[in-house]
């Protein structure tokens, strides 16, 4: 459902008051309003939109492919970024996002900011200063699996620095720390791979093992974080949430002698089978993170929830020795 914005949402502006004469809902030449939606695109809709885009600039094709996989994975966020139209109907930014959600499977859909009656002189100015991610700087340095691994390193900054509350907000890690983890990683390890590359090939060997469970990059950070402290319990973890390899059939309800337990893989599974489109990434971490602290601890769990007015729960796991030090 597309959630439009309003005069009225001016008035939750708390830290400067904007006077009306300052407020003007049309751009020069247009008699046409500005409107600002988040809507919920479809490939059909995508690429109909896409035959308005007239003269954009050249697709980068390995951006549309990136865009494509982090919407398949469940790691695709609103952005400020808007798509946008001028008032003439043209598409004036946002094709490599349409084209990348033309390239999703039946019944699939991603929720993008689009604003409309643009003028259709500010395509000039669209993607203009855009910083290099983290992704860009780690391919620049060499690194293979750039986009998956600036996520994970994401994330092992934000746990090493106790910040991990902060994980659904944007440019809140700096490249250079992306690119530090990263590197000390690859130099902790003796072989031609790092740990931590080796995790994130084991979370995306197969891609469809995880659809619609937990996103690539959450299930790859687990992993790694948890296996240096849990090497057995770890790999049985990461082995029957993805329902391949060796891994016990434990009985949480006989080994606690109680009908109500649940065995927590069972229980993040059944959670994200009901619920995985409703939750956010962040709930999604949080209930993966709870899940292997009860199953790692071999503790009993009767029901596994996590509310949003929650703290991240604290990982079992030690602080990898990558990173330590």
């Amino acid at each position: 459902m597309a959630t439009q914005t309003t005069n009225n949402s001016l008035s939750g502006v708390s830290t400067f008051s904007i006077p009306d004469d300052a407020i003007d809902h049309r751009v020069p030449g247009s008699d046409k309003e500005v409107e600002m939606s988040i809507i919920e695109i479809t490939p059909s809709m995508a690429q109909e939109w896409l035959k308005k885009n007239t003269s954009n600039r050249k697709v980068r094709e390995d951006r549309v492919d990136r865009y494509a996989e982090q919407m398949r994975d469940g790691e695709w966020m609103v952005s400020p970024d808007a798509i946008a139209f001028a008032h003439t109907g043209k598409l004036i930014n946002g094709q490599h996002r349409l084209k990348a959600i033309t390239q999703l499977g039946k019944g699939e859909s991603v929720q993008c900011m689009v604003a409309f009656n643009l003028d259709p002189a500010a395509f000039k100015i669209a993607d203009v200063g855009v910083k290099r991610t983290g992704a860009d700087v780690l391919r620049i340095e060499g690194f293979k699996r750039p986009e998956e691994l600036a996520a994970v390193c994401r994330l092992l900054a934000l746990w090493q620095q106790d910040r991990l509350e902060e994980l659904n907000q944007y440019e809140n890690v700096r490249n250079s720390v992306i690119v530090d983890i990263a590197t000390a990683c690859r130099n902790y390890s003796d072989g031609p791979n790092s740990r931590l590359v080796e995790a994130i090939k084991k979370a995306g060997s197969d891609k469809s093992a995880l659809k619609n469970k937990m996103p690539r990059s959450l299930m790859a950070f687990a992993y790694f974080a948890y296996k240096p402290t849990f090497p057995t319990r770890a790999e049985y973890f990461f082995n029957g949430f993805l329902g391949r390899g060796e891994y016990p059939a434990e009985s949480w309800k006989k080994t606690f002698d109680d009908e109500d337990m649940k065995n927590p893989i069972s229980a993040l599974s059944d959670k994200m089978r009901n619920n995985y489109d409703q939750l956010e990434r962040k709930a999604k971490l949080a209930l993966l993170i709870k899940a292997m602290n009860k199953y790692c601890l071999h503790k009993p769990m009767k029901q596994l929830r996590w509310r949003s007015n929650e703290s991240m729960p604290e990982m079992a796991a030690e602080m990898v020795p990558e990173l330590k030090g």
